[in-house]
């Protein structure tokens, strides 16, 4: 049952970052802080590695930490850059970046580095018992 819990948080996570991203913006009230789209983009992406590996680490239990971790950051890649196509091409006042990609990237980049950060203290740990 946990593999359907985790399968079905990533799932809804991924659908919130298209929804968050492809909706109009035109009527919320922007504020210009300098960073702060990147910054948003990159923590979507953190939690959304969060949630894929955890579904990954549940329902592929034989596949290395480096297979996983190389998955979810090439989906992250493909996915990122999906929406920022479908950006360009179906919203009006959104455009296509590269630095949001690249924003999407890092933010699993250290999804990834945290989540083995973990791994391995986690088995420093047990080991020390």
């Amino acid at each position: 049952m946990e593999p359907k819990k985790n399968f079905y948080a990533a799932f809804v996570w991924t659908v919130g970052i298209a929804v968050a991203c492809l909706v109009s913006t035109s009527s919320i009230p922007s504020v210009s802080v300098p960073g702060t789209d990147k910054t948003v983009h990159a923590v979507f992406y953190f939690v959304f590695t969060v949630l894929w590996f955890r579904y990954f680490k549940k329902r592929f239990v034989n596949w290395r930490f480096g297979l996983k971790a190389t998955l979810v950051l090439l989906f992250t890649l493909f996915y990122g850059t999906l929406i920022e196509v479908l950006q360009e091409i179906f919203t009006a006042t959104r455009k296509a970046d590269v630095l949001d990609v690249l924003a999407n990237v890092t933010g699993s980049a250290v999804g990834v580095l945290v989540l083995w950060l973990i791994k391995r203290f986690t088995q420093n740990s047990k080991a020390g018992q």
